[in-house]
């Protein structure tokens, strides 16, 4: 999908009433997407993901505290560091 063709599905679910109503729009989605990926020779699953799950902002996330990478979920503040580039251990 396109930059925006993600920010319109996202618009739309946001339109939606209820948990319902997301849940037919994914799989609708979701069909439109296996077809598309059927015309490039790409095989997607038969249900889409579970929904909140993507990849996208706020998506892919792994655990109560949502980035699934420590105590604090992968939230790094001042001084946390945790990052694998230089300077990762600086201001212990």
């Amino acid at each position: 999908m396109t930059q925006q063709e993600r920010s319109e599905y996202r618009a739309k679910m946001r339109t939606a009433k209820t948990a319902e109503e997301q849940e037919q729009m994914r799989k609708e989605h979701h069909e439109r997407m296996k077809e598309r990926a059927a015309e490039r020779g790409v095989t997607l699953t038969e249900e889409p993901p579970a929904g909140g799950r993507g990849m996208g902002p706020c998506g892919g996330q792994m655990g109560p505290g949502g980035g699934g990478m420590g105590p604090q979920g992968g939230v790094m503040g001042p001084h946390q560091g945790g990052g694998m580039g230089p300077g990762g251990h600086r201001g212990r």
